[in-house]
């Protein structure tokens, strides 16, 4: 099996994670909140990360042969988490309007779990290296 070495799983969740919740976070600042209703209903950006996180675990769960599918899913993985962790103190904590979206409380949760998120993928990576 083509395994890929510790350190470039590490960085195949971890970049995209921290890239999308930087870019979604100055979006949000910089431009303003945009909201998606397929067919009617509001979507949530933490319910598209659950939606790419939950595909991408079950793939990993069972590791291909394919360098291309191992890779793509830890990439997969790194963006479903990092959009549904951005989201969850917003949903949780406030009262879920596009205020609150650019709210201090947001942005701290928001900074606040992906600095946990980013302290166990160190932690997991450190237990695997050599």
């Amino acid at each position: 099996m083509n395994i890929p070495a510790p350190k470039q799983t590490l960085l195949l969740i971890l970049v995209p994670m921290l890239a999308i919740f930087v870019l979604l976070r100055l979006y949000l600042h910089l431009i303003g909140v945009r909201h998606i209703y397929p067919g009617g209903h509001l979507v949530h950006h933490l319910f598209l990360g659950v939606l790419i996180v939950i595909p991408a675990a079950f793939v990993l769960a069972f590791p291909s042969r394919s360098r291309k599918v191992i890779n793509l899913s830890r990439v997969a993985l790194g963006i479903g988490s990092g959009l549904a962790l951005d989201e969850v103190t917003y949903l949780v904590m406030t009262q879920a309007s596009d205020r609150d979206y650019v709210s201090p409380v947001s942005l701290l949760g928001a900074a606040a779990l992906m600095t946990l998120a980013v302290v166990l993928l160190l932690a997991l990576y450190l237990a695997h290296c050599d």
